[in-house]
């Protein structure tokens, strides 16, 4: 059987992006700040085009969070290094317990932005 998502695919990606991780995090750490300086000038009569801005902010630093930590998770695999088979068998249960997490995070701020950005405008209603 063959899976989309595997730890050796996620490696592969990982180690492709590795020269961008510093720059994720600096990214990260710099939206962050920008997002709380937006923040002290929203106040009750602000353009919704600045709250959109703000929010846009706050979720690309969270994408660039997630994607650094991808990168820095997946750079080097455990398993590939282990002495003994039992260590292999540890590694590979956490490796994969590491994918399942990451198919899950690394499109959830996108998401959620997408539905933020929908939800309000009256696109969905839930």
């Amino acid at each position: 059987m063959k899976y989309w998502f595997t730890p050796e695919s996620f490696h592969l990606a990982a180690t492709t992006l590795s020269p961008l991780r510093w720059r994720l995090l600096a990214w990260s750490l710099f939206a962050f700040v920008l997002f709380l300086m937006l923040q002290t000038q929203i106040k009750f009569a602000t353009p919704d085009f600045l709250v959109w801005v703000a929010l846009f902010i706050l979720f690309s630093a969270l994408q660039a969070l997630v994607l650094a930590s991808f990168i820095f998770f997946f750079r080097v695999l455990p398993s590939d290094t282990a002495k003994s088979r039992y260590w292999f068998r540890l590694y590979r249960l956490i490796e994969w317990c590491e994918t399942l997490l990451f198919a899950l995070l690394l499109p959830l701020p996108m998401l959620s932005f997408i539905y933020a950005l929908l939800s309000v405008n009256g696109i969905i209603l839930l």
